[in-house]
C-alpha cells in the first residue's frame, strides 16, 4: 500500500497557498520587555525611552528598479483587507498593504521582534497590561499621519469583546478587559490575565495579521463601512494596491514613504526595490512552472518534482526556512474510556511512524521536510532545544509499549479514525495522514481508517464537538517565534473545549510559565515545560516543512524570513 502512494503521489502537486470603549486608567506600567524578548531587561529595571532607533550613519540609498516583479500564488483567499473578515486568508497581501505594530529583523539567522509602528511596548507589573508607544511620522497611503487614535481604533475593531459578534473568534478577545488611548502617543490594551503572548499576535511574524494599522472609523463595525474598504484598501504597508481584479490579480505600487528607512533612524531600509508589483492568482502548478520558464512571472510557489523545469529555464529554487508545521492532535484522551488515554498509546503512536520514510519519499527530502521540534516549537521559535525533536521511529519500543498498555498486536484497541482535510498550506497532508496509517496497520496491528473532510466541517467539529474524541486530528499550523499563546491554550486551559488533557498538574506547570514576564526566565521555563509536555505525547510531532518557491533569471537577490509561508521580507528583492 505504501508504495502505491508513493508512486502516485510523484504525480501529485506540492501546492502552497502563499497559506478588544472607555474604562478607568490602567495600572502604572514597569517595564518588562521592550523590543526583542531574548535581550529585553529584567523585571524592575528600567528601559531607555527612545522614540525610534538610534544608528551612527544612515546608510546609502537603494537604488530603485523602474520595473514591475511579477508574483504567483495559488489562494487569495475570500480578499478581504481586514483580518477579522479575512477568514484566516489573506496573508499573501495584507503584508504588502498593511503596517505592523510590531516588526521583525533576523539576528544571528533567528526571526526576532523588533520595533514598528510601536517603538516600545512594555507590560505592567501585574502581567495585565500592554502599552504601546506609537511611533511618529508614519503615513498611510493617502498622505494622513498614522495616530495613536487610529492604534486605539483597530486594536478594539479587532481584539475587543465585542469582535466576537462580527468577527474570526481569537483567544485575545475572550480575555480582553479594556483598550484605551493612556497619552498622546501610547495605547494600553488590558486583560483580565496575563497576556505575554500579545506582541507576537500583533508582530508581523504571526499567523494572523492582528497587528495591521486601520485608518480609524466612525463606529467599530458597520458592515456599508466594511465593503467600502476592502473596496479601496488604506495601508500603512510598503506598498499601496492600485487594482484589483477579483479571482485574478491584485497591483501595487512602491510607496515611497513607508516608514521603515534611514530618514526615521532606522539601520536598514525596508522600502522595495522596484516600482510595481502584480500579484495574480494561479492555482495551477503546471501554470505557474510554465510562467517562470517563459519569464511571464518571476517568483511563484512549486514542488521540488519541478525543480528541474524552473532551472532549465534559467532559474532556481529559494527555500523560506520553517514555513508551515504538522500540527497533528489527539482530541478527548484525557477521557479514560479511549485507549489514548494511557500516556504508553501515545507514545506508541509516535514511536511507530518512520517520519524519515515520509520526508524522502514524500516531501522529496530535508529541503522541503525537516524532522525537528516539537508541535509549535522549531528551532527559531523561543523555547526550543534539540531535546524536543521528535521520538525517533523505533516499531520495537513502539510494540512492546503498545503490548504494556493492554493492546498487544493492536488486539482490543478497536478502529483508530485519523481525520484530516486539503490544506492550503501544507502540501500533501491527507496522503501524509494515509502514510501514518500505513505504518500503524504494519507495525502495530491497528484498525485504521483515514478520513478526509471539508476544512470549515472539520474545524466547527474539532473546536465545538466531542466527534473527533478518542481519534486523530491531522492538520497544519503556521510556525511562530513565540508559542506561548497556543501552548496556552492547549494546555493550560481547563476551560477550553479543545484542551489536550485534563490534568491538574499540567494546567498548573503552563500557567505558572506563561505567567512569567522576564523574558530570559521565561524562555528558560518555556524549554523546560515544552520538554514535560512532550513527554506526555498528547500530540504527534513528525517536524516542519521549509516552502519551495521558483524564482526566474529577473531576480538577482532574495532573502525570505524564516517562519513566513507567505511573501515576505520584499525589501530583500532586487531584479536584474
Amino acid at each position: 500500500m505504501i508504495a502505491k502512494i508513493l508512486t502516485m503521489l510523484l504525480g501529485l502537486t506540492l501546492i502552497l497557498a502563499v497559506a478588544c470603549g472607555s474604562s478607568p486608567a490602567a495600572p502604572e506600567a514597569t517595564t518588562a520587555s521592550v523590543t526583542e524578548p531574548t535581550t529585553a531587561p529584567a523585571m524592575g529595571e528600567t528601559s531607555q525611552p527612545t522614540a525610534t532607533p538610534q544608528v551612527a550613519a544612515p546608510p546609502a540609498e537603494v537604488e530603485v528598479n523602474p520595473g514591475k516583479l511579477t508574483w504567483m500564488i495559488a489562494n487569495f483567499g475570500n480578499e478581504r483587507f481586514d483580518y477579522i473578515f479575512a477568514a484566516g486568508g489573506g496573508h499573501d497581501y495584507s503584508r504588502i498593504v498593511h503596517g505592523f505594530l510590531i516588526s521583525t529583523d533576523l539576528k544571528e539567522g533567528r526571526r526576532v521582534f523588533a520595533p514598528g509602528i510601536a517603538t516600545k511596548w512594555e507590560i505592567s507589573g501585574d502581567g495585565l497590561t500592554w502599552t504601546l508607544t506609537i511611533r511618529e511620522g508614519v503615513k498611510f497611503h493617502d498622505g494622513a499621519d498614522v495616530t495613536a487614535e487610529d492604534v486605539l481604533w483597530t486594536l478594539r475593531h479587532e481584539l475587543g469583546p465585542q469582535a466576537l459578534d462580527y468577527g474570526a473568534t481569537q483567544t485575545l478577545n475572550h480575555i480582553m478587559d479594556r483598550i484605551e488611548q493612556t497619552g498622546p502617543n501610547q495605547v494600553s490594551v488590558t486583560t483580565k490575565v496575563p497576556a505575554t503572548e500579545l506582541p507576537e499576535r500583533i508582530s508581523d511574524a504571526s499567523g494572523v495579521w492582528l497587528g495591521l494599522v486601520l485608518p480609524k472609523r466612525a463606529t467599530l463595525h458597520d458592515e456599508k463601512e466594511e465593503a467600502a474598504y476592502d473596496r479601496n484598501p488604506i495601508g500603512a504597508g510598503p506598498m499601496r494596491l492600485v487594482g484589483h481584479t477579483q479571482a485574478q490579480v491584485m497591483k501595487f505600487e512602491r510607496f515611497d514613504d513607508f516608514y521603515h528607512q534611514p530618514k526615521n533612524g532606522f539601520d536598514t531600509d525596508k522600502r522595495v526595490n522596484f516600482t510595481e508589483l502584480d500579484l495574480f492568482l494561479v492555482p495551477e502548478e503546471s501554470t505557474r512552472v510554465a510562467a517562470l520558464r517563459s519569464g511571464e512571472a518571476d517568483i511563484a510557489p512549486i514542488s521540488i518534482p519541478s525543480r528541474e523545469q524552473v532551472e532549465a529555464g534559467g532559474g532556481r529554487v529559494i527555500f523560506g526556512k520553517e514555513g508551515v508545521v504538522f500540527r497533528i492532535e489527539m482530541p478527548g484522551c484525557w477521557k479514560p474510556q479511549f485507549p489514548c488515554h494511557d500516556q504508553r498509546v501515545r507514545q506508541a503512536l509516535n514511536y511507530a511512524i518512520d517520519k524519515e520514510l515520509m520526508r524522502d519519499q514524500l516531501y522529496g527530502g530535508p529541503e522541503v521536510m525537516q524532522v525537528k521540534g516539537w508541535s509549535y516549537a522549531t528551532p527559531s521559535t523561543i523555547g526550543y532545544s534539540p531535546d524536543l525533536d521528535p521520538f525517533p521511529y523505533d516499531p520495537d519500543k513502539a510494540r512492546q509499549l503498545l503490548s504494556d498498555a493492554g493492546y498487544p498486536g493492536g488486539e482490543g484497541f478497536g478502529k483508530l479514525v485519523i481525520n484530516t482535510r486539503v490544506s492550503p498550506s501544507l502540501p500533501l497532508l491527507p496522503e501524509s495522514a494515509q502514510l501514518a496509517a500505513d505504518m500503524w496497520r504494519r507495525e502495530l496491528g491497528l484498525d485504521v481508517e483515514v478520513i478526509v473532510g471539508d476544512k470549515a466541517a472539520y474545524n466547527k467539529i474539532l473546536n465545538f464537538t466531542e466527534d473527533f474524541y478518542g481519534q486523530i486530528a491531522w492538520q497544519d499550523n503556521e510556525t511562530r517565534i513565540d508559542a506561548v499563546g497556543i501552548v496556552k491554550n492547549s494546555y493550560g486551559n481547563p476551560d477550553r473545549h479543545r484542551r489536550a488533557h485534563n490534568d491538574p498538574e499540567l494546567f498548573a506547570l503552563t500557567q505558572k510559565t506563561m505567567a512569567i514576564l522576564d523574558p530570559v526566565e521565561q524562555e528558560k521555563a518555556l524549554n523546560s515545560t515544552y520538554q514535560r509536555l512532550r513527554d506526555e505525547a498528547y500530540e504527534i510531532w513528525l517536524g516542519y516543512l521549509n516552502i519551495p518557491w521558483g524564482v526566474g533569471p529577473r531576480i538577482q537577490t532574495w532573502e525570505p524570513y524564516p517562519l513566513a509561508f507567505y511573501p515576505s521580507a520584499l525589501h530583500t528583492i532586487t531584479l536584474n
